[in-house]
């Protein structure tokens, strides 16, 4: 009985490698999902790598209503970086799962003359930051979203918000205060420039906190301000109507974002504008 159950699996097993024709000369990872009991209707992915381990082809077998394959290849630029994000693309007809030697070969019947990735331009560093984003379609060649990467200067203005953080019944309690400006060069700036010109500018301190979130709709800024007690926590969130105000008890109360916390830097109290205090209770399992 041993020797039959082997040979019928032994079977089954060639069987379903004879629907496939995949390239043994490259590496890759085929996965078969059975959407009924015998198998009779399935999908096959087959995605192919290259010698450093990286993905260069991902191929849906047979995907399309007519039975064709579906390949999205995948491309790196000289330092090993992915810059183009490419549409999938059916084929012509089905390799049963081999690697395409031209995937993009069938690609102007379906699209046409447009331009079937989204693509970015990355700075000349380690660090690899991204300079422009295009995405996909030829009206948007014009039109890409650029980024910057800066310090924070005198003429940018930066509020210095700060708290003094006491203890009741065992939560926190923030007073906040304003003490000037940052001084130059103490924030991390970077700037959005989005495909409509629109402006957005964020400072971020030397821990990675986010301080500021500018928006500029080119006639005015649009501040919202983040502020953190001594344990690294939220403890204010002042949007762009306060933080254009005066600093009072009022519109502290009344136009900003609260946070409190317990011993173990759980949020224990919330409050939002136009809303009262909002408490968060924990169990032994602090949930």
């Amino acid at each position: 009985m041993k020797k039959i159950t082997l040979l019928l699996n032994l079977f089954v097993v060639g069987f379903t490698y004879a629907q496939t024709n995949l390239t043994q000369t490259e590496n890759y990872i085929y996965e078969k999902t059975c959407l009924t009991e015998d198998c009779s209707k399935k999908t096959e992915t087959v995605q192919y790598l290259d010698g450093l381990g990286r993905v260069k082809q991902n191929i849906a077998v047979k995907a399309t209503p007519s039975g064709k394959d579906i390949a999205v290849p995948v491309e790196y630029d000289t330092y090993g970086r992915q810059v183009k994000s490419y549409l999938p693309v059916p084929q012509s007809g089905t390799q049963n799962g081999a690697l395409y030697a031209d995937p993009l070969s069938n690609a102007s019947s379906l699209y046409g003359n447009e331009k079937i990735y989204a693509e970015k331009v990355l700075e000349s560093s380690p660090l690899g930051r991204s300079l422009q984003q295009k995405q996909v379609g030829n009206d948007w060649s014009g039109h890409p979203v650029q980024f910057s990467y800066d310090a924070n200067t005198s003429a940018d203005a930066v509020k210095k918000y700060s708290v003094v953080t006491s203890w009741i019944e065992g939560r926190t309690n923030s007073e906040l205060s304003l003490s000037g400006t940052y001084a130059e060069n103490t924030l991390y700036k970077s700037t959005v420039t989005d495909e409509d010109g629109n402006i957005t500018t964020q400072f971020k301190n030397k821990k990675g906190q986010t301080i500021l979130t500018r928006k500029k709709d080119g006639v005015q800024n649009a501040d919202t301000y983040y502020i953190y007690n001594e344990y690294g926590g939220l403890a204010y969130t002042l949007p762009p109507l306060a933080s254009a105000s005066a600093l009072t008890l009022d519109m502290v109360d009344n136009l900003c974002y609260q946070y409190r916390y317990d011993g173990w830097n759980r949020l224990v109290e919330k409050k939002i504008p136009g809303k009262g205090w909002e408490f968060m209770v924990y169990d032994k399992r602090t949930e």
